[in-house]
C-alpha cells in the first residue's frame, strides 16, 4: 500500500489497500436470513443516530400505534376509486383544474396591483374583477356537483375525518418537523460535496499528474473539470489532459478521473465511463446513439470536434483526442488511464441511492420487524433486488486483477 500524507489528508493506494476493502466488505448480495438481521442490528444505531431517520421512525411508529388511522386510510382509498368512478367526477376534476388556475392568477395580479403604478391600477383591477367572478361562478358550479354526488360527499366527509385525526394524533407536525430536517441535510450536504471536490482536484495534481506526465514535464498539462462538451450522459468529474503544440489543434486526453464521495457509488461511475469512452472512441457496439442524440450531436455519435471552455481557454475534442484509451485484452473493459478517487468506507454491494433506499423503508416500513423472520426475509430480498449486476466491490477486483492497476483507485481517509 502506498500512502501520501498531510495535516489533515491521508491518501492509500495500490492492492493492500483494495483488498483491504474487499476482505473487510459487508455484502448484502450474499447475506443469509442471519447475517443480515445481524447487519441491521449494527447498523440501527448509527442510523437512529441521524434526526431525519429517527424522525422517520417516530412517524412509522405513531401510525403503527393507531390502527384506526391505518383503517380510516383504507376505507378513503375505497372512496376515491368510488368518487372516480361517479358521473360527476370528470366535470368536478376540470372545475378544481380550473380554480387552481385562478387563484393562481388571482394571487399573481394582487401582487402586481402592490407594485404598480397609478397609470396601471384600473386595467389589473378590471382583471382582478374579471378572474373573481370566474371564481364565484366555479364554486358554485362545484358546490352543484358535490351537491349531485354522494361519493364525492362520502369522500369529504372521510378526508376531513383523516385530516382532523392526523392532526389530533400529532402527525402533521412530525411530517412538518420532518421536512426541516432534509431541507438542513440537503443545504449541507451541498456544502460537503464542494469540499470534496476540491480535495479530489488537489489529489490529482499531487499523485496522478506526476505520473503521466513525460520527464515531468508539466507545463502543457491541465485538468479539466465538469467536461460535458455538448453530449447528453458526459458530465465528467475531471480530464486531464495535453495541449497541443500548436493552438487550435485537438488535445490529448491522458486520463480520465471519477470522483465519488461514497465508495459503493464507484460502480455507477465505471458503468456510465465505460459507455462514455465507448462514445468517445466510436465503438457504437457499446452504446445507444438515441441517448447521446443533442441539437450539436444530431447523429448521436461524437462525429465532431466538441470544445470544453475553461478559465478563458478553449480546448478542442476529436475521437482522435482518447486514443490513449484501450480495451483490457480480458474482460474488454477500460480500465489503464481511468482514475477513481474516493473516501474510505465500507463496500456493501449496492450503491449509496440504494442504501438511502433500504435506510428510508426501514424508517417507514410499518410491516415489517427485525425478530419476525418473514418481514425480514422480505425486506432482504427487496434490498438484494436494488444491486446491479456489477456493484462496486467487482470493480475493485477488476482493478486487482491488472498488475499494478490497483494504484487507480485513490481512497482518500478522515481527517485525523
Amino acid at each position: 500500500m502506498a500512502s501520501s500524507s498531510s495535516s489533515s489528508l491521508r491518501v492509500s493506494r495500490g492492492t493492500r489497500e483494495l483488498h483491504r476493502l474487499l476482505q473487510q466488505s459487508v455484502d448484502l448480495r450474499g447475506l443469509d436470513l442471519e447475517g443480515f438481521r445481524r447487519w441491521l442490528t449494527q447498523q440501527l444505531p448509527f442510523w437512529e443516530a441521524d434526526p431525519a431517520f429517527a424522525q422517520r421512525a417516530r412517524i412509522r411508529d405513531l401510525r403503527r400505534a393507531h390502527p384506526e388511522l391505518l383503517a380510516l386510510e383504507r376505507a378513503l382509498r375505497r372512496a376515491t376509486a368510488a368518487d372516480e368512478a361517479s358521473p360527476q367526477a370528470p366535470r368536478l376534476l376540470q372545475v378544481e383544474e380550473e380554480l387552481s388556475r385562478v387563484e393562481k392568477a388571482l394571487a399573481g395580479l394582487g401582487d402586481a396591483l402592490t407594485r404598480a403604478g397609478p397609470e396601471k391600477q384600473t386595467g389589473l383591477q378590471r382583471k382582478l374583477s374579471g378572474f373573481q367572478d370566474r371564481q364565484r361562478v366555479l364554486l358554485r358550479e362545484q358546490a352543484l356537483l358535490t351537491q349531485a354526488s354522494p361519493p364525492r360527499q362520502e369522500l369529504l366527509r372521510l378526508r376531513a375525518e383523516w385530516q382532523r385525526l392526523r392532526s389530533l394524533l400529532g402527525l402533521e407536525r412530525a411530517e412538518a418537523e420532518l421536512a426541516e430536517l432534509l431541507l438542513h441535510q440537503g443545504r449541507r450536504s451541498g456544502n460537503a460535496g464542494g469540499s470534496f471536490e476540491q480535495q479530489a482536484l488537489s489529489l490529482t495534481w499531487h499523485s496522478i499528474v506526476p505520473g503521466l506526465a513525460r520527464n515531468g514535464a508539466t507545463a502543457r498539462l491541465r485538468v479539466l473539470t465538469g467536461v460535458g462538451l455538448g453530449a447528453a450522459r458526459t458530465e465528467l468529474d475531471q480530464l486531464l489532459i495535453r495541449q497541443p503544440l500548436r493552438p487550435g489543434q485537438p488535445v490529448e486526453v491522458l486520463a480520465l478521473v471519477e470522483v465519488k464521495r461514497n465508495l459503493n457509488d464507484l460502480a455507477h461511475g465505471f458503468r456510465r465511463r465505460q459507455e462514455n469512452l465507448a462514445w468517445f472512441k466510436g465503438d457504437s457496439g457499446h452504446y445507444d446513439a438515441q441517448l447521446y442524440r443533442t441539437r450539436y450531436f444530431r447523429s448521436g455519435h461524437f462525429d465532431r470536434e466538441a470544445v470544453h471552455e475553461q478559465d478563458g481557454e478553449r480546448f478542442v475534442f476529436t475521437r482522435d483526442s482518447f486514443r490513449l484509451f484501450r480495451r483490457e485484452p480480458v474482460g474488454e473493459s477500460f480500465l489503464r488511464r481511468l482514475f477513481f478517487i474516493t473516501r474510505a468506507g465500507t463496500l456493501l454491494g449496492v450503491s449509496a441511492a440504494a442504501m438511502a433506499r433500504i435506510r428510508h423503508r426501514v424508517s417507514t416500513d410499518e410491516r415489517w420487524r427485525l425478530q419476525d423472520d418473514a418481514s425480514l426475509l422480505a425486506l432482504l430480498r427487496w434490498c438484494q433486488s436494488l444491486a446491479e449486476p456489477l456493484e462496486s466491490p467487482d470493480v475493485l477486483r477488476l482493478y486487482c486483477s491488472v498488475p499494478g492497476l490497483a494504484r487507480q483507485v485513490l481512497v482518500l481517509h478522515r481527517d485525523r
